[in-house]
C-alpha cells in the first residue's frame, strides 16, 4: 500500500514505533520528531525555535526550570 506523505516524513523506521519502543511521553515524542524532520521541511530556524519553546514547556510542566537544570 502506498501512502502519500510529505517529504520531511523520511527514514526506513517510523517514529511512532520508535517512541513505543523508549516509551516516550508526548512532549519527548514531539521534540525527538521536531528535531528529526527539521532540516527537510524548509523551516530550520523556526522549528528549531518551537522545539526549544516545546523543551521549556515540557521543564515548566515537570516543575523543573532552566536554572535548575544549569545549576
Amino acid at each position: 500500500m502506498s501512502i502519500n506523505t510529505e517529504s520531511h516524513y523520511k527514514g526506513k523506521y517510523s517514529l511512532y514505533k520508535f517512541a513505543e519502543e523508549w516509551q516516550l511521553n508526548t512532549y519527548e515524542f514531539d521534540i525527538i520528531k521536531r528535531i528529526v524532520r527539521c532540516r527537510y521541511k524548509g523551516q530550520f530556524n523556526q522549528d528549531l525555535v518551537k522545539t526549544k519553546n516545546l523543551i521549556d514547556i515540557y521543564l515548566k510542566e515537570k516543575g523543573e526550570s532552566r536554572l535548575d537544570i544549569e545549576k
